[in-house]
């Protein structure tokens, strides 16, 4: 309940300076509380401007009884710092300092709550597995990994993952530094790129030199014991299916499913939306808003809300924003579940055939293998956006394969994984984008999820492969031989929860990446143009296991398309096979 109707800023103290670390790095830091009081804090940590954040960024967490604080990662917009690179363990060190100190403060009640989206969310980790004593929760979104969420998803190095590290440090740190500087902040100009503020490698050249997930993706991951693995406060993920900036929500459901084992209180909040659903902010869900301050008023104000009652698992289907609004974002229904994934999901196989259909119907032998050909790399699906995919993709350059119309609603709920037969007849290499999508009776596709594989990277994890994830362990390169036949088999980025309504079909393409970013994918695509060509025999049959839930149906009209966050859509389209004749 807030405490205090219609704040205005006049009615609370800021107070923006620099906290001295015990090795005497300061960090740059900024807090809202009420005038009187000792209250409970919420942090927020980041690289960006967090150490200026406004007062309407700290208002809602004042009116429901918190104070603020945002602080900046050392050697990041303001602060002070000598780190060899970004995800330096120090992060994490200065952070938990900055907890004691404000659980030291008169105005405080020494309980502190962490929250953020994508790399405040990832942070909060290496922040906990310090084990500040007065951290009692973490709200975290958007959790990225670094090689397999970020830096080189599916093995392909994303120019966004470049274009973030440039404009994060030229761009978005500058904005915050603008905001200190026109605030008051007379030390800040003298800190920024002298000797106190450096970090000796650059994350875009680490990137870009680093292809395969070696040391040093190693040492910056924080889903393993080390680091997650040492988290013990009550702890909340936020993720959206469609995240492609982090596939946030693999690595979220593989940090809730397979590691933090000493957390007695934890919740995976799933729905559909794209990375900047988590917020806090602007852009954030008023879904996940309230499911934040549940969880902060739980374990961080103490307020007995029942919410330890609830299953751990909660799943939003087809959230939308009306009018584009997401401070009035609502579900067609919510689930929830014990734990994740769903056991009772029936991962049923769907083959599929040289006649452009995934049928459940086991493949039949053919004299030719029951192959499809296309030219790689000319066929790309765009779906950052309704402008994007309204540009269907070379058709030569793709395979597109599709269900009948389902008689009944079929209710998916987990990861598809796909397993391709694939032969390449030039050069070493071939990049799979795949994609899959929901077709209407008229013909208008919705997309769903995506799927990047480079095939030299297809080497499967089987320690950390799961129901609901092939894990690869991108170790090293196995090249292609031109008219070998390889089995490549792959999970799509992240889970979906999604009801292929009765008279809707599925829809499946194969095709290559595109160095036109789509949302925040975009890679230039490996080996050379080659005839690629796709089996669907008994020996080589290449398919899809869908994640169905039995029994599951629609709860709600289905929401008007355009409405939902980063699922674009085109209207009347005739189905197009695809693919080269010859075979």
């Amino acid at each position: 309940m807030k405490l205090v109707n219609a704040l205005t800023e006049d009615k609370v103290l800021r107070d923006m300076g620099y906290l001295p670390m015990n090795d005497g790095t300061r960090i740059a830091y900024v807090s809202w509380r009420q005038k009187s009081g000792r209250y409970p804090t919420v942090f927020l940590y980041d690289p960006y401007a967090a150490s200026a954040s406004p007062f309407s960024f700290a208002k809602p967490f004042l009116e429901a009884g918190y104070a603020f604080v945002g602080a900046n990662f050392p050697a990041t917009g303001c602060s002070e710092g000598i780190l060899e690179r970004w995800c330096d363990r120090k992060e994490g060190l200065y952070g938990a300092e900055v907890i004691e100190w404000i659980a030291r403060q008169p105005w405080s009640d020494s309980n502190v709550g962490l929250v953020g989206n994508s790399s405040a969310g990832t942070v909060q980790f290496w922040v906990a597995a310090e084990r500040p004593p007065h951290l009692k929760a973490i709200v975290a979104s958007g959790v990225e990994d670094g090689y397999e969420d970020c830096g080189q998803l599916g093995g392909m190095l994303q120019l966004s993952t470049v274009a973030w590290a440039i404009r994060s440090e030229f761009v978005s740190q500058v904005s915050g530094v603008e905001a200190r500087i026109s605030a008051g902040d007379t030390e800040c100009t003298a800190i920024r790129g002298s000797n106190r503020q450096v970090v000796k490698r650059k994350y875009f050249n680490e990137a870009r030199e680093h292809p395969l997930k070696d040391e040093f993706w190693d040492s910056n991951y924080l889903a393993r014991d080390e680091v997650a693995g040492k988290v013990d406060v009550p702890t909340m993920l936020i993720a959206s299916w469609q995240d492609t900036c982090g596939g946030a929500v693999r690595e979220s459901a593989r940090l809730f499913t397979q590691l933090m084992p000493t957390v007695e209180h934890k919740k995976l909040v799933l729905m559909n939306g794209d990375h900047r659903i988590g917020g806090p902010g602007p852009e954030s869900y008023s879904l996940v808003d309230d499911e934040r301050m549940k969880f902060l008023d739980r374990w961080v104000k103490g307020i007995e809300n029942g919410i330890e009652q609830e299953p751990p698992v909660t799943v939003y289907w087809e959230v939308k924003e009306p009018n584009g609004d997401p401070k009035k974002s609502v579900a067609g229904w919510v689930t929830r579940h014990k734990i994740w994934p769903e056991p009772e999901v029936e991962r049923r196989p769907y083959y599929l055939t040289a006649d452009a259909r995934i049928s459940p119907d086991t493949t039949q032998a053919s004299p030719n293998e029951g192959s499809r050909t296309y030219l790689y790399p000319v066929g790309a699906e765009l779906y950052g956006s309704n402008q994007q995919f309204a540009i269907q993709p070379h058709a030569v350059g793709v395979l597109n394969y599709r269900t009948a119309a389902v008689v009944s609603d079929m209710t998916l709920l987990g990861n598809p994984e796909v397993t391709l037969y694939v032969s390449i007849d030039n050069g070493d290499d071939v990049d799979l984008e795949l994609t899959l999508k929901d077709v209407d009776p008229a013909g208008s596709v919705l997309f769903l999820q995506s799927g990047l594989l480079r095939a030299s990277l297809r080497s499967v994890d089987e320690a950390r492969t799961y129901a609901d994830e092939v894990v690869h362990s991108f170790r090293k390169f196995e090249k292609l031989t031109p008219g070998h036949i390889y089995e490549i088999r792959m999970s799509l980025l992240a889970p979906i929860a999604h009801v292929v309504r009765q008279g809707h079909s599925l829809e499946l393409t194969i095709g290559a990446p595109n160095p036109i970013m789509h949302s925040d994918i975009g890679s230039i695509p490996a080996g050379a143009p080659s005839i690629n060509r796709v089996y669907h025999s008994e020996k080589y049959p290449s398919k899809i296991l869908l994640p169905v839930l039995p029994g599951a149906v629609a709860l709600a009209p289905a929401p008007e398309w355009g409405t939902q966050r980063a699922q674009p859509c085109r209207k009347g389209t005739e189905f197009v096979p695809g693919g080269l004749p010859i075979r």
